[in-house]
């Protein structure tokens, strides 16, 4: 299985000028904690997360129309959409993320697997060991905070 096969692919995103209210309004339409951050070609450029918007944009008093170009993450992973499952799944273990933007060779973003991704649409023994262990991983730590 792939990463096109597993990602959620209606994936709202912003750019770097994209206000954190505005940005915080959409996680909230949409009921998601991370958005990613695309350029005008649609190349994902950062992230950024609910925890992004209260710690580092309330927490040091920015102001709603401060560009989230300020407060995003730019140290991304990511995955290709013909990565393996194994390997997306050892991407969110050893960096501790939660939604693991997937793109194209040109960067380019094609959707988002997150640990829900995993646990919905693998079945078996493997499911009930490797989304445990992975989650147990990405919730662990001083870096449990990733998108």
């Amino acid at each position: 299985m792939k990463a096109q096969d597993l990602m959620t692919r209606d994936v709202w995103s912003c750019t770097e000028d994209t206000s954190i209210q505005e940005a915080a309004k959409m996680m909230f339409e949409r009921e998601v904690g991370a958005l990613p951050i695309v350029d005008s070609e649609h190349r994902l450029k950062g992230m950024l997360t609910d925890r992004d918007i209260c710690c580092r944009a309330v927490g040091q008093g920015k102001g709603f129309s401060t560009p989230v170009s300020e407060i995003m993450s730019k140290a991304l992973h990511f995955v290709n959409d013909q990565t393996d499952i194994e390997e997306v799944e050892s991407v969110m273990k050893e960096y501790k993320i939660r939604r693991l933007p997937v793109v194209d060779e040109n960067r380019k973003l094609k959707g988002i697997i997150s640990i829900g991704d995993l646990a919905t649409h693998l079945h078996g023994l493997w499911k009930e060991h490797h989304v445990a262990e992975t989650l147990e991983a990405v919730s662990t730590g001083p870096e449990s905070s990733k998108f």
